[in-house]
């Protein structure tokens, strides 16, 4: 096979292939660009939405107290922009020998664009993996920050409170479930009709589901893409039986995944 036509083989590895994304934008239309270079067909119904919060008195002088803690911990790449944001009024450099850790690698990117003593991961890590990580196994009485939206998960403040930790956190966004009338909802997955659909949160997972509820849509029968095992129980405990995890969440991994699963599919077909 010639170049030109290796190519094209890579770019139509999801030829006829109908994705509908469901992440919070703009990392729903980034993926579904990545997506659609790959021949993909893809329909972008985010059922998550980001909201900036305004930070209270309390939180404003943790960020101004920066350089109390020895460790800061960012859960998103929007906790990431949103917390350098607040940072940069008070901090012009950032403290030295603090260490700051990202949970994922497009959360790694944000603070890359800053000087700081980044460790990073490379892979996408969960709360419990993140906690594996050597600097946050002995942390009795060091003082840590967590970045992060609110109403998200504690767990990574219950676990570094046990080992002695002394735990600050600063919410700096909320998440919302968008609002769609039942005709958009039932364009963009009845009429639509996707092969595959992803959902890179339990929150994003059930928001989808309480609107393809309202809109009498059972999504049972479709093929979904979700971020980790315990996405894929939620999904289980709601009757989605088919459930595929990539070994992690940059568009390349996601890519290789629906190709995997593709190509089973087309194998038990034949």
């Amino acid at each position: 096979m010639n170049h030109s036509a290796l190519t094209g083989a890579i770019s139509g590895i999801l030829s006829d292939t109908r994705i509908l994304i469901c992440r919070p934008e703009p990392s729903a239309s980034e993926l579904a660009s990545a997506l659609a270079s790959m021949g993909a067909e893809c329909k972008v119904l985010p059922t998550l939405a980001i909201s900036p919060l305004e930070i209270s008195p309390t939180d404003r002088q943790k960020i101004m107290n920066l350089d109390h803690y020895q460790h800061v911990i960012v859960t998103s790449q929007h906790a990431a922009k949103l917390g350098l944001e607040q940072i940069d009024e008070y901090w012009p450099q950032f403290p030295a020998e603090q260490n700051w850790f990202a949970i994922g690698r497009k959360t790694a990117k944000q603070l890359n664009a800053v000087d700081l003593n980044l460790i990073a991961p490379d892979t996408d890590l969960s709360s419990e993996t993140l906690l594996l990580q050597t600097e946050l196994k002995k942390v009795n009485k060091q003082k840590v920050l967590i970045l992060k939206g609110a109403e998200g998960r504690d767990l990574l403040q219950q676990q570094l409170e046990k080992q002695g930790a002394l735990v600050d956190t600063v919410a700096l966004y909320k998440r919302r479930c968008p609002h769609y009338d039942t005709a958009h909802i039932q364009k963009s997955v009845q009429a639509f009709d996707p092969n595959y659909i992803i959902a890179l949160s339990g929150e994003t997972l059930l928001n989808l589901l309480s609107l393809s509820k309202q809109a009498d849509i059972s999504l049972n029968s479709y093929s979904f893409i979700l971020s980790s095992r315990r996405v894929a129980n939620i999904a289980l405990e709601h009757g989605i039986k088919s459930n595929n995890i990539p070994d992690n969440l940059m568009p390349i991994d996601i890519i290789r995944c629906i190709a995997k699963v593709k190509r089973i599919k087309q194998n038990d077909a034949g």
